[in-house]
Protein backbone atom coordinates (compact mmCIF):
# COMPACT_ATOMS: atom_id res chain seq x y z
CA UNK A 1 0.00 0.00 0.00
CA UNK A 2 1.43 3.34 -0.95
CA UNK A 3 2.68 5.54 2.14
CA UNK A 4 0.52 8.62 1.09
CA UNK A 5 -2.70 6.37 0.94
CA UNK A 6 -1.92 4.66 4.56
CA UNK A 7 -1.46 8.11 6.23
CA UNK A 8 -4.38 9.60 4.54
CA UNK A 9 -7.65 9.51 7.25
CA UNK A 10 -10.41 9.39 4.54
CA UNK A 11 -9.10 6.44 3.26
CA UNK A 12 -9.11 4.71 6.53
CA UNK A 13 -12.96 5.70 7.01
CA UNK A 14 -14.18 4.42 3.96
CA UNK A 15 -12.31 1.16 4.65
CA UNK A 16 -14.23 0.91 8.06
CA UNK A 17 -17.51 2.23 6.39
CA UNK A 18 -17.29 -0.84 3.62
CA UNK A 19 -16.08 -3.36 6.75
CA UNK A 20 -19.39 -2.29 8.99
CA UNK A 21 -21.66 -2.69 6.00
CA UNK A 22 -20.20 -5.92 5.59
CA UNK A 23 -20.38 -6.82 9.69
CA UNK A 24 -24.06 -5.29 9.19
CA UNK A 25 -25.19 -7.79 6.43
CA UNK A 26 -23.28 -10.79 7.95
CA UNK A 27 -25.37 -10.24 11.13
CA UNK A 28 -28.73 -10.21 9.08
CA UNK A 29 -28.10 -12.98 6.97
CA UNK A 30 -27.29 -15.33 10.29
CA UNK A 31 -30.61 -13.85 12.20
CA UNK A 32 -32.32 -14.53 8.39
CA UNK A 33 -30.47 -18.05 8.57
CA UNK A 34 -31.22 -18.72 12.40
CA UNK A 35 -35.30 -17.64 12.70
CA UNK A 36 -35.41 -19.96 9.36
CA UNK A 37 -34.42 -23.04 10.91
CA UNK A 38 -36.35 -21.89 14.01
CA UNK A 39 -39.55 -21.26 11.48
CA UNK A 40 -38.67 -24.67 9.99
CA UNK A 41 -38.08 -26.70 12.73
CA UNK A 42 -41.09 -25.53 14.45
CA UNK A 43 -43.33 -26.39 11.26
CA UNK A 44 -41.96 -29.75 11.66
CA UNK A 45 -43.11 -30.29 14.51
CA UNK A 46 -46.29 -29.16 14.00
CA UNK A 47 -48.17 -29.68 17.69
CA UNK A 48 -50.61 -31.83 16.03
CA UNK A 49 -52.18 -28.68 14.32
CA UNK A 50 -53.46 -29.26 10.91
CA UNK A 51 -54.05 -25.50 9.74
CA UNK A 52 -49.92 -24.85 8.13
CA UNK A 53 -50.85 -21.15 8.47
CA UNK A 54 -51.34 -21.54 12.42
CA UNK A 55 -47.91 -23.55 12.50
CA UNK A 56 -46.21 -20.41 10.39
CA UNK A 57 -47.64 -18.06 13.44
CA UNK A 58 -46.76 -20.05 16.50
CA UNK A 59 -43.54 -20.04 14.96
CA UNK A 60 -43.48 -16.52 13.62
CA UNK A 61 -44.32 -15.75 17.59
CA UNK A 62 -41.80 -17.89 18.97
CA UNK A 63 -39.08 -15.82 16.79
CA UNK A 64 -40.30 -12.57 17.96
CA UNK A 65 -40.08 -13.91 21.88
CA UNK A 66 -36.53 -14.86 20.83
CA UNK A 67 -35.39 -11.36 20.09
CA UNK A 68 -36.96 -10.17 23.25
CA UNK A 69 -39.84 -8.55 21.95
CA UNK A 70 -42.37 -7.19 24.74
CA UNK A 71 -45.61 -8.42 22.77
CA UNK A 72 -46.46 -11.82 21.68
CA UNK A 73 -49.87 -13.29 20.24
CA UNK A 74 -50.04 -16.62 20.31
CA UNK A 75 -53.68 -18.76 18.44
CA UNK A 76 -54.25 -22.12 20.55
CA UNK A 77 -53.90 -25.05 18.61
CA UNK A 78 -56.39 -27.75 18.39
CA UNK A 79 -54.31 -29.43 20.76
CA UNK A 80 -52.23 -27.22 22.77
CA UNK A 81 -51.82 -26.80 26.51
CA UNK A 82 -50.85 -23.66 28.50
CA UNK A 83 -46.99 -25.93 28.80
CA UNK A 84 -47.17 -26.25 25.23
CA UNK A 85 -47.12 -22.66 24.58
CA UNK A 86 -44.64 -22.41 27.29
CA UNK A 87 -41.88 -24.25 25.25
CA UNK A 88 -42.60 -23.24 22.27
CA UNK A 89 -42.16 -19.76 23.24
CA UNK A 90 -39.36 -20.94 25.34
CA UNK A 91 -40.94 -19.67 28.61
CA UNK A 92 -39.78 -20.75 31.95
CA UNK A 93 -41.26 -23.90 33.29
CA UNK A 94 -40.56 -22.22 36.20
CA UNK A 95 -42.82 -19.57 35.88
CA UNK A 96 -45.35 -21.79 34.50
CA UNK A 97 -45.47 -24.01 37.94
CA UNK A 98 -45.67 -20.82 40.30
CA UNK A 99 -49.35 -19.71 37.52
CA UNK A 100 -50.64 -23.64 38.39
CA UNK A 101 -50.41 -23.14 42.16
CA UNK A 102 -53.02 -20.45 42.31
CA UNK A 103 -55.91 -22.00 42.24
CA UNK A 104 -58.18 -19.71 40.03
CA UNK A 105 -55.66 -19.40 37.14
CA UNK A 106 -54.72 -22.75 36.81
CA UNK A 107 -58.72 -23.17 36.48
CA UNK A 108 -58.66 -20.33 33.84
CA UNK A 109 -55.75 -21.61 31.69
CA UNK A 110 -55.70 -25.05 31.37
CA UNK A 111 -59.02 -25.22 29.50
CA UNK A 112 -57.81 -23.33 26.33
CA UNK A 113 -60.13 -23.24 23.65
CA UNK A 114 -58.94 -23.54 20.22
CA UNK A 115 -58.74 -20.59 17.60
CA UNK A 116 -58.70 -18.27 20.66
CA UNK A 117 -56.03 -15.26 20.94
CA UNK A 118 -53.56 -15.58 24.06
CA UNK A 119 -51.28 -12.28 24.64
CA UNK A 120 -48.09 -12.85 26.29
CA UNK A 121 -45.76 -9.93 27.99
CA UNK A 122 -42.28 -10.88 27.29
CA UNK A 123 -38.82 -9.45 27.77
CA UNK A 124 -35.75 -10.83 27.26
CA UNK A 125 -37.05 -14.65 27.08
CA UNK A 126 -38.67 -13.88 30.57
CA UNK A 127 -42.73 -13.63 30.94
CA UNK A 128 -43.73 -10.19 32.00
CA UNK A 129 -47.36 -10.97 32.03
CA UNK A 130 -50.58 -12.48 29.73
CA UNK A 131 -54.04 -11.63 29.02
CA UNK A 132 -56.83 -13.86 28.16
CA UNK A 133 -60.88 -13.07 26.95
CA UNK A 134 -62.64 -15.27 29.29
CA UNK A 135 -65.74 -14.30 27.82
CA UNK A 136 -67.24 -11.34 25.99
CA UNK A 137 -66.71 -8.90 28.91
CA UNK A 138 -63.73 -10.62 30.71
CA UNK A 139 -60.85 -10.40 30.57
CA UNK A 140 -58.18 -12.00 32.51
CA UNK A 141 -55.04 -9.89 33.11
CA UNK A 142 -51.86 -11.61 34.93
CA UNK A 143 -48.68 -9.43 35.74
CA UNK A 144 -45.52 -10.49 37.09
CA UNK A 145 -44.94 -8.93 41.25
CA UNK A 146 -41.80 -9.43 43.45
CA UNK A 147 -42.88 -12.64 44.98
CA UNK A 148 -44.72 -14.75 42.07
CA UNK A 149 -47.78 -13.52 39.87
CA UNK A 150 -50.98 -11.17 40.64
CA UNK A 151 -53.90 -11.37 38.74
CA UNK A 152 -57.51 -9.76 38.03
CA UNK A 153 -60.42 -10.39 36.05
CA UNK A 154 -60.79 -6.77 33.89
CA UNK A 155 -65.17 -6.53 33.63
CA UNK A 156 -65.72 -4.93 30.25
CA UNK A 157 -69.15 -3.86 30.57
CA UNK A 158 -72.14 -5.02 27.65
CA UNK A 159 -74.44 -1.99 26.76
CA UNK A 160 -77.80 -3.16 25.34
CA UNK A 161 -79.85 -0.63 23.21
CA UNK A 162 -83.59 -1.95 22.74
CA UNK A 163 -84.17 -1.52 19.19
CA UNK A 164 -87.26 -1.73 17.22
CA UNK A 165 -86.86 -3.27 13.31
CA UNK A 166 -89.28 -4.48 11.06
CA UNK A 167 -89.65 -5.66 6.95
CA UNK A 168 -91.63 -7.82 4.20
CA UNK A 169 -90.75 -10.73 3.12
CA UNK A 170 -89.50 -11.14 -0.52
CA UNK A 171 -87.72 -14.28 -0.88
CA UNK A 172 -86.63 -15.34 2.56
CA UNK A 173 -86.80 -14.36 6.26
CA UNK A 174 -82.93 -14.39 6.12
CA UNK A 175 -82.87 -11.96 3.18
CA UNK A 176 -85.85 -9.77 4.21
CA UNK A 177 -84.27 -9.24 7.99
CA UNK A 178 -80.93 -8.25 6.88
CA UNK A 179 -82.51 -6.06 4.29
CA UNK A 180 -83.86 -4.31 8.09
CA UNK A 181 -79.79 -4.56 9.12
CA UNK A 182 -80.35 -7.20 11.57
CA UNK A 183 -78.26 -10.88 11.34
CA UNK A 184 -78.82 -14.09 11.05
CA UNK A 185 -79.71 -14.71 14.81
CA UNK A 186 -82.40 -12.34 14.59
CA UNK A 187 -84.13 -14.45 11.70
CA UNK A 188 -83.22 -17.74 13.50
CA UNK A 189 -84.63 -16.35 16.62
CA UNK A 190 -88.01 -15.29 15.17
CA UNK A 191 -88.34 -18.66 13.81
CA UNK A 192 -87.85 -20.20 16.67
CA UNK A 193 -90.37 -18.29 18.49
CA UNK A 194 -92.81 -18.67 15.84
CA UNK A 195 -92.44 -22.71 15.44
CA UNK A 196 -95.18 -24.25 16.74
CA UNK A 197 -97.53 -22.14 14.83
CA UNK A 198 -95.85 -21.48 11.57
CA UNK A 199 -93.90 -23.60 9.32
CA UNK A 200 -91.02 -21.26 8.14
CA UNK A 201 -90.13 -23.90 5.18
CA UNK A 202 -93.75 -24.38 3.69
CA UNK A 203 -96.46 -21.40 4.58
CA UNK A 204 -94.15 -18.28 4.97
CA UNK A 205 -94.99 -16.10 1.50
CA UNK A 206 -93.61 -13.22 -0.07
CA UNK A 207 -95.73 -10.12 1.05
CA UNK A 208 -95.91 -11.77 4.67
CA UNK A 209 -94.27 -8.82 7.61
CA UNK A 210 -92.51 -8.82 10.74
CA UNK A 211 -91.63 -6.83 13.38
CA UNK A 212 -89.27 -7.24 16.23
CA UNK A 213 -88.44 -5.54 19.38
CA UNK A 214 -84.95 -6.66 20.31
CA UNK A 215 -81.09 -5.68 21.70
CA UNK A 216 -78.05 -4.41 19.82
CA UNK A 217 -75.23 -5.72 21.62
CA UNK A 218 -72.05 -3.74 21.76
CA UNK A 219 -68.84 -2.97 23.69
CA UNK A 220 -66.48 0.10 23.88
CA UNK A 221 -68.26 1.78 20.79
CA UNK A 222 -67.84 -1.83 18.87
CA UNK A 223 -70.82 -3.02 17.45
CA UNK A 224 -71.51 -6.96 18.99
CA UNK A 225 -74.12 -8.06 16.96
CA UNK A 226 -77.65 -8.70 18.50
CA UNK A 227 -78.95 -9.76 21.80
CA UNK A 228 -82.20 -10.91 23.13
CA UNK A 229 -85.63 -10.68 21.09
CA UNK A 230 -87.84 -8.59 23.43
CA UNK A 231 -91.04 -9.08 21.49
CA UNK A 232 -92.03 -10.00 18.00
CA UNK A 233 -95.26 -9.90 15.53
CA UNK A 234 -95.52 -12.51 12.41
CA UNK A 235 -97.84 -11.57 10.37
CA UNK A 236 -98.94 -14.30 7.18
CA UNK A 237 -101.91 -15.35 5.09
CA UNK A 238 -104.19 -12.76 7.20
CA UNK A 239 -103.36 -14.02 10.00
CA UNK A 240 -100.69 -12.00 13.16
CA UNK A 241 -98.86 -13.62 15.12
CA UNK A 242 -97.37 -11.68 18.82
CA UNK A 243 -95.06 -12.70 21.44
CA UNK A 244 -93.27 -11.15 24.43
CA UNK A 245 -90.03 -12.43 26.00
CA UNK A 246 -90.75 -13.04 29.81
CA UNK A 247 -88.67 -13.86 32.87
CA UNK A 248 -89.29 -16.38 35.94
CA UNK A 249 -88.18 -16.19 39.47
CA UNK A 250 -85.57 -18.20 38.18
CA UNK A 251 -84.42 -16.19 35.20
CA UNK A 252 -85.36 -18.33 32.17
CA UNK A 253 -86.70 -16.68 29.26
CA UNK A 254 -90.16 -17.90 28.06
CA UNK A 255 -92.31 -16.42 25.02
CA UNK A 256 -96.15 -15.70 25.62
CA UNK A 257 -98.98 -14.04 23.74
CA UNK A 258 -99.79 -10.72 24.97
CA UNK A 259 -102.52 -12.55 26.86
CA UNK A 260 -100.46 -14.83 28.48
CA UNK A 261 -99.99 -17.86 27.08
CA UNK A 262 -97.11 -19.65 26.60
CA UNK A 263 -95.98 -19.86 22.58
CA UNK A 264 -94.33 -23.18 23.57
CA UNK A 265 -96.41 -25.79 22.65
CA UNK A 266 -96.26 -29.50 24.14
CA UNK A 267 -95.04 -30.97 20.84
CA UNK A 268 -92.56 -29.70 17.66
CA UNK A 269 -94.53 -29.67 14.75
CA UNK A 270 -91.52 -31.15 12.78
CA UNK A 271 -88.92 -33.10 14.90
CA UNK A 272 -86.62 -32.42 12.52
CA UNK A 273 -84.84 -29.37 10.37
CA UNK A 274 -85.89 -30.78 6.82
CA UNK A 275 -85.21 -29.60 3.14
CA UNK A 276 -88.69 -31.02 2.11
CA UNK A 277 -91.98 -33.03 2.76
CA UNK A 278 -91.15 -35.86 0.77
CA UNK A 279 -94.53 -37.51 1.23
CA UNK A 280 -97.55 -36.25 3.76
CA UNK A 281 -100.17 -38.15 5.62
CA UNK A 282 -102.19 -39.89 3.11
CA UNK A 283 -104.66 -43.22 3.84
CA UNK A 284 -104.76 -44.13 0.35
CA UNK A 285 -101.03 -43.62 -0.96
CA UNK A 286 -98.99 -45.89 -3.39
CA UNK A 287 -96.34 -47.30 -1.53
CA UNK A 288 -93.24 -46.18 -3.62
CA UNK A 289 -91.17 -49.39 -2.82
CA UNK A 290 -94.23 -52.24 -2.74
CA UNK A 291 -95.67 -50.22 -5.83
CA UNK A 292 -99.66 -51.28 -3.73
CA UNK A 293 -101.79 -48.82 -2.12
CA UNK A 294 -100.69 -49.02 1.64
CA UNK A 295 -102.19 -46.07 4.25
CA UNK A 296 -99.08 -43.56 4.98
CA UNK A 297 -99.95 -42.72 8.63
CA UNK A 298 -97.22 -40.40 8.91
CA UNK A 299 -94.81 -37.36 7.70
CA UNK A 300 -92.15 -37.92 5.28
CA UNK A 301 -89.16 -35.10 6.19
CA UNK A 302 -86.63 -35.35 3.57
CA UNK A 303 -83.25 -34.18 5.24
CA UNK A 304 -78.96 -35.11 5.12
CA UNK A 305 -78.37 -38.86 6.44
CA UNK A 306 -76.91 -37.77 9.83
CA UNK A 307 -79.68 -34.86 10.56
CA UNK A 308 -79.96 -34.56 13.96
CA UNK A 309 -83.81 -35.96 15.00
CA UNK A 310 -85.44 -34.16 18.64
CA UNK A 311 -88.11 -35.58 20.79
CA UNK A 312 -90.97 -33.78 19.79
CA UNK A 313 -92.37 -33.73 23.27
CA UNK A 314 -91.42 -34.82 26.76
CA UNK A 315 -91.99 -38.51 27.72
CA UNK A 316 -90.87 -41.82 28.05
CA UNK A 317 -89.05 -43.76 25.54
CA UNK A 318 -91.61 -47.30 24.97
CA UNK A 319 -88.81 -48.73 22.13
CA UNK A 320 -85.75 -48.43 20.63
CA UNK A 321 -84.80 -50.75 17.98
CA UNK A 322 -85.02 -52.19 14.63
CA UNK A 323 -88.94 -52.42 13.71
CA UNK A 324 -90.11 -54.28 9.84
CA UNK A 325 -89.99 -51.51 7.44
CA UNK A 326 -89.41 -48.69 9.57
CA UNK A 327 -85.74 -49.70 9.98
CA UNK A 328 -84.38 -48.30 13.22
CA UNK A 329 -87.15 -46.81 15.48
CA UNK A 330 -87.97 -45.13 18.38
CA UNK A 331 -91.70 -44.79 20.36
CA UNK A 332 -91.82 -42.18 23.24
CA UNK A 333 -94.80 -42.12 25.26
CA UNK A 334 -96.50 -38.91 26.13
CA UNK A 335 -99.16 -37.54 28.54
CA UNK A 336 -102.96 -37.72 27.58
CA UNK A 337 -102.03 -41.25 25.82
CA UNK A 338 -100.22 -39.36 23.22
CA UNK A 339 -97.79 -41.35 21.31
CA UNK A 340 -94.82 -40.87 18.68
CA UNK A 341 -92.81 -42.87 16.71
CA UNK A 342 -89.79 -42.09 14.52
CA UNK A 343 -88.49 -44.04 11.61
CA UNK A 344 -85.98 -44.89 9.33
CA UNK A 345 -82.81 -43.59 11.67
CA UNK A 346 -79.42 -44.11 11.05
CA UNK A 347 -78.17 -44.28 14.19
CA UNK A 348 -79.68 -43.26 17.73
CA UNK A 349 -78.48 -40.93 20.14
CA UNK A 350 -75.73 -42.31 22.31
CA UNK A 351 -77.09 -44.20 25.76
CA UNK A 352 -80.63 -44.16 24.61
CA UNK A 353 -82.38 -46.81 26.43
CA UNK A 354 -85.89 -47.95 26.62
CA UNK A 355 -87.45 -46.50 29.70
CA UNK A 356 -85.76 -43.19 30.22
CA UNK A 357 -87.71 -39.61 30.55
CA UNK A 358 -86.50 -37.40 27.46
CA UNK A 359 -87.16 -33.64 27.46
CA UNK A 360 -88.99 -31.67 24.71
CA UNK A 361 -86.22 -30.75 22.04
CA UNK A 362 -83.86 -33.58 23.27
CA UNK A 363 -81.79 -35.08 20.16
CA UNK A 364 -82.50 -38.84 20.32
CA UNK A 365 -81.13 -40.24 16.47
CA UNK A 366 -80.40 -39.41 13.39
CA UNK A 367 -81.80 -39.01 9.94
CA UNK A 368 -81.17 -42.38 7.66
CA UNK A 369 -83.08 -44.74 5.24
CA UNK A 370 -82.71 -47.79 7.00
CA UNK A 371 -85.90 -50.21 6.32
CA UNK A 372 -88.30 -49.72 3.78
CA UNK A 373 -87.50 -46.08 2.46
CA UNK A 374 -85.93 -44.74 -1.05
CA UNK A 375 -83.58 -42.01 0.42
CA UNK A 376 -83.31 -40.19 3.61
CA UNK A 377 -85.86 -38.79 5.62
CA UNK A 378 -87.28 -39.13 9.23
CA UNK A 379 -90.87 -41.33 9.03
CA UNK A 380 -92.80 -39.36 12.26
CA UNK A 381 -96.46 -40.25 13.19
CA UNK A 382 -98.38 -39.00 16.39
CA UNK A 383 -100.81 -41.32 17.64
CA UNK A 384 -104.11 -40.21 20.17
CA UNK A 385 -105.27 -43.08 22.02
CA UNK A 386 -103.66 -45.56 19.57
CA UNK A 387 -105.46 -43.50 16.65
CA UNK A 388 -103.05 -41.84 13.80
CA UNK A 389 -103.61 -38.14 13.42
CA UNK A 390 -101.63 -35.83 10.67
CA UNK A 391 -98.45 -34.28 12.38
CA UNK A 392 -99.19 -31.34 10.43
CA UNK A 393 -102.96 -30.62 11.10
CA UNK A 394 -103.24 -32.45 14.57
CA UNK A 395 -104.17 -29.70 17.28
CA UNK A 396 -101.07 -29.72 19.51
CA UNK A 397 -101.88 -29.29 23.05
CA UNK A 398 -101.45 -26.21 24.81
CA UNK A 399 -99.05 -24.84 28.03
CA UNK A 400 -101.13 -24.29 31.29
CA UNK A 401 -101.71 -19.93 31.08
CA UNK A 402 -100.09 -17.83 33.50
CA UNK A 403 -102.81 -16.80 36.36
CA UNK A 404 -103.30 -14.64 39.24
CA UNK A 405 -100.46 -12.75 40.59
CA UNK A 406 -97.81 -14.53 37.99
CA UNK A 407 -100.32 -12.97 35.03
CA UNK A 408 -100.30 -9.46 36.75
CA UNK A 409 -96.73 -9.27 37.11
CA UNK A 410 -96.17 -10.77 33.30
CA UNK A 411 -98.70 -7.45 32.16
CA UNK A 412 -96.68 -5.24 34.38
CA UNK A 413 -93.59 -6.24 33.19
CA UNK A 414 -94.22 -6.41 29.64
CA UNK A 415 -96.54 -3.33 29.07
CA UNK A 416 -93.91 -0.88 27.24
CA UNK A 417 -92.30 -3.97 25.10
CA UNK A 418 -95.85 -4.58 23.48
CA UNK A 419 -96.53 -0.74 23.53
CA UNK A 420 -93.25 0.09 21.58
CA UNK A 421 -94.09 -3.61 19.41
CA UNK A 422 -97.11 -1.58 18.36
CA UNK A 423 -95.70 1.58 17.64
CA UNK A 424 -92.60 0.06 15.61
CA UNK A 425 -89.99 2.44 13.77
CA UNK A 426 -90.90 5.77 14.32
CA UNK A 427 -89.18 7.21 11.18
CA UNK A 428 -88.87 4.23 8.71
CA UNK A 429 -85.93 4.57 5.81
CA UNK A 430 -88.43 2.42 3.10
CA UNK A 431 -91.25 0.85 2.56
CA UNK A 432 -89.44 -2.82 3.01
CA UNK A 433 -87.31 -2.73 6.21
CA UNK A 434 -86.46 -0.09 8.91
CA UNK A 435 -84.88 0.02 12.50
CA UNK A 436 -84.84 1.88 15.06
CA UNK A 437 -83.99 2.91 18.68
CA UNK A 438 -86.05 3.02 21.40
CA UNK A 439 -85.99 6.08 23.32
CA UNK A 440 -85.32 4.67 26.14
CA UNK A 441 -81.99 2.71 24.87
CA UNK A 442 -79.54 2.58 27.85
CA UNK A 443 -82.41 1.19 30.42
CA UNK A 444 -80.96 -1.95 31.88
CA UNK A 445 -78.03 -1.11 29.87
CA UNK A 446 -74.66 -2.00 31.90
CA UNK A 447 -72.78 0.87 32.47
CA UNK A 448 -70.53 0.48 34.97
CA UNK A 449 -66.75 -1.30 34.35
CA UNK A 450 -64.90 -2.63 37.44
CA UNK A 451 -62.21 -5.15 38.53
CA UNK A 452 -62.74 -8.31 40.14
CA UNK A 453 -59.46 -8.91 41.49
CA UNK A 454 -57.96 -12.40 42.57
CA UNK A 455 -55.67 -13.77 45.25
CA UNK A 456 -52.38 -14.92 44.59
Amino acid sequence: MPLELRSNPAFFASRRAVWLQWVVVGVFALSWWRGENLIADLARQGENVADAALAARKAATAVQASLGLATVEVIVGANDTLERIFRRLQLSVTDLATLRALPDLRKQLDRLRPGELITFNVQNMKLMGLERRLSPSETLQVTRAPDGFDSKVIVNPIEREVRTAEGVIDTSLFHATAAAGLDDRVALRIADIFQWDIDFVLEVQPGDRFRVVYERLSQDGKEMGSGEVLAAEFITGGKTFRAVRHENAAGLGTYYTPAGKSLRKAFIRAPVDFTRISSRFNLFRLHPVLNSVRAHRGVDYAAPIGTPVKASGAGRVAYVGQKGGYGNVIEIEHANRVRTVYGHLSRFAAGLRAGEHVDQGKIIGFVGMTGLATGPHLHYEYLVNGTHRDPQKVILPEQPPLAGPALAEFRMATAPLLAQLERGPASPTNAAASVTPSTAATAGAVTASGVRPRSR
